[in-house]
């Protein structure tokens, strides 16, 4: 019972001191534009595997471009294909010409902190996303696919989209 109450006692005294000293988190730059060290750096990349300058804070005498970093961001098995795809519907055998474009984006975080990838995919029309996982959101036409990378850490991103041609229907004798 003694050893219980040591213990306990012992915890007690361990909480006080870390409510008495909250951690400090380990400063950050300001160059993504946030000041916060809990928020994580959000790098752009368009559907080329180029780097998106933030057009807020621009480099001094240059003019924001899109540029490429292999180290940073690199395409692996661009595919683009067509298949036909069939379901039968009641006495119908109902018929599609699928088209599929898909590439997984290799992505690595050379920085020592977290980082937030935003892939932007634009998606024409008639495309949908057929894509695990699926886009977080969408700003126009554009599916942006957040990928959280921590220090070193080398991530990849599979995207692929579809576009469904309807073909006429053929009727399936009883």
């Amino acid at each position: 019972m003694v050893a219980q109450r040591t213990c306990f006692a012992g915890l007690a005294f361990a909480a006080m001191i870390s409510v008495a000293r909250p951690q400090q988190p380990t400063p950050r730059p300001a160059y993504d534009g946030s000041g916060a060290p809990d928020v994580a750096l959000q790098i752009r990349i368009d559907e080329d595997c180029r780097i998106v300058p933030d057009l807020a804070h621009p480099f001094p005498g240059k003019k924001p471009r899109p540029f490429r970093d292999d180290a940073i961001c690199h395409i692996e098995s661009p595919n683009e294909s067509e298949h036909l795809e069939e379901r039968i519907q009641g006495n119908q055998l109902l018929r599609y010409a699928v088209r599929v474009s898909e590439a997984t984006y290799v992505l690595q975080n050379i920085t020592q902190d977290h980082i937030v990838f935003l892939v932007e995919r634009p998606v024409p029309n008639g495309w949908t996303i057929d894509s695990t996982p699926e886009p977080n959101r969408y700003d126009g036409s554009t599916a942006i696919f957040p990928v959280h990378a921590q220090p070193g850490e080398i991530v990849s991103l599979h995207v692929g989209m579809r576009r469904s041609t309807t073909l006429k229907p053929k009727i399936i004798a009883n």
